[in-house]
């Protein structure tokens, strides 16, 4: 789902309206750091009506900049990043609408924005509009551990493929591993070369 929909003044960098919906996992005030710097490294961030997509480990910040107003959210890797730099397009266009009179005499009070949170869980379907269908890999037959040993498959790859029940998600088993998602999805495609599991829907 869309973790956290964030708010900031381009110019200032300051985070005025931030919503949480699942796990917080940036601070406003350190987002509001990263993406000053961002735009001072890069001015064109800044203008025109433009959308980025920043890749981390564990999610990706998308973000949509349109007069010098920044809507960012941090997603969850399964979230579908088109619907979502969508909608943060339609809450930075509604944003503007709403407040770029105020904001040229802006005093600095930020509980004129608490309503916009209402926008914002309408927009976002209260952060579930991105969501795709969730699937599970599902090993098709038995697996023996003699493969790693006559070099047929590495023992990271066989390490998934085991928890490969039909009920743990690629994330499940990035976590249960300890390992990074991407990790975890390369040896799932090799293991789709392999032909050797098969997706089953859990919701």
């Amino acid at each position: 789902m869309i973790n956290a929909i964030y708010v900031l003044i381009a110019d200032s960098g300051l985070c005025v309206v931030d919503r949480t919906y699942g796990e917080s996992l940036i601070d406003p005030n350190l987002i509001s750091g990263f993406l000053s710097a961002l735009i001072n490294f890069g001015e064109e961030l800044s203008s025109g009506n433009k959308v980025h997509v920043i890749e981390f480990q564990n999610f990706d910040l998308c973000l949509s900049l349109k007069d010098h107003v920044i809507v960012a959210a941090a997603v969850d890797k399964l979230d579908d990043n088109n619907i979502v730099m969508s909608t943060l397009t339609k809450i930075n266009d509604e944003f503007n609408k709403l407040f770029a009179d105020e904001l040229s005499s802006w005093n600095g009070n930020l509980e004129m924005f608490e309503d916009f949170k209402k926008k914002i869980d309408e927009f976002t379907q209260n952060g579930k509009i991105a969501e795709q269908r969730v699937v599970a890999p599902k090993l098709k037959g038995k697996l023996s551990p003699m493969v790693v040993r006559f070099g047929q498959m590495s023992q990271e790859v066989y390490n998934v493929a085991v928890l490969c029940d039909g009920k743990r998600t690629a994330q499940d088993i990035a976590k249960e591993l300890g390992v990074p998602l991407v990790a975890v999805q390369k040896h799932l495609t090799a293991l789709e070369d392999m032909k050797m599991i098969k997706w089953i829907d859990i919701k």
